[in-house]
């Protein structure tokens, strides 16, 4: 490793050759780069790489709706990122090809018992029955925000990728919490098209509250199910 101090040559990143950049502090610092690298094809090292990667793809899906960041920032280990914290809580219920019924998109909270959810071609919708009977609300607690996770698997075409994950939410103002909600979200034309390639899918639902200035207060647990 060699490190230039000054900017004769300005700041560099990325492969020089056999040699890589990165510059930190104001210098640039320069390693050698390994001249092959060939990853273990053993069965049990296969297995984990392949979890890790759909476990990688569902957290970063988790981690696209803001309200359930917030949730997994209030649980978190303080040395762990959120990122980590959501990983490191769904890497064992992930299969080798695809997120499965018992990974969680939120940390253990209020029950959520849906007794009627669906997933169509154009959206989806679920009956949020009466939460007041699942939890105690304060009176801070106005506004509720639900999420969703679609991950459709089973393409139709064999080319297509084994599964793909889509993020959905939608936030309802003054929420009765003593009656049930009728969520309905639609999908864009994007998730449209995903949706149309495959035969199978896995929801998975979260409530959120929130007060009138929009602070995270409770959440409930993970609702799933299989189309």
């Amino acid at each position: 490793m060699a490190i230039v101090n000054g900017n004769v040559i300005g700041n560099l990143s990325g492969k020089l050759g056999n040699l890589s950049a990165r510059t930190v502090d104001g210098r640039t610092v320069l390693a050698a780069r390994p001249s092959s690298f060939n990853a273990s094809q053993e069965p049990a090292v296969l297995t984990v790489r392949q979890k890790f990667s759909v476990t990688a793809k569902f957290a970063s899906a988790i981690l696209a709706l803001t309200s359930l960041v917030s949730i997994w920032k209030k649980v978190r280990n303080v040395a762990s990122s959120v990122f980590n914290e959501v990983f490191q809580s769904n890497f064992a219920y992930s299969s080798i090809e695809k997120p499965t019924e018992q990974n969680i998109i939120a940390p253990e909270g209020f029950p959520l018992q849906i007794a009627v959810a669906a997933v169509a071609a154009d959206k989806i919708t679920a009956t949020i029955p009466i939460l007041n009977t699942a939890s105690v609300f304060g009176a801070d607690e106005v506004n509720l925000s639900a999420n969703a996770i679609v991950c459709y698997y089973d393409p139709a075409n064999a080319e297509d990728e084994p599964f793909k994950i889509i993020s959905l939410s939608k936030e309802v103002a003054a929420h009765n919490f003593t009656q049930t909600y009728d969520l309905e979200i639609d999908l864009n034309a994007t998730q449209k098209n995903t949706a149309a390639k495959y035969q199978h899918s896995i929801l998975y639902v979260c409530v959120v509250t929130k007060t009138a200035e929009g602070k995270v207060v409770q959440n409930s647990s993970t609702f799933t199910k299989l189309s």
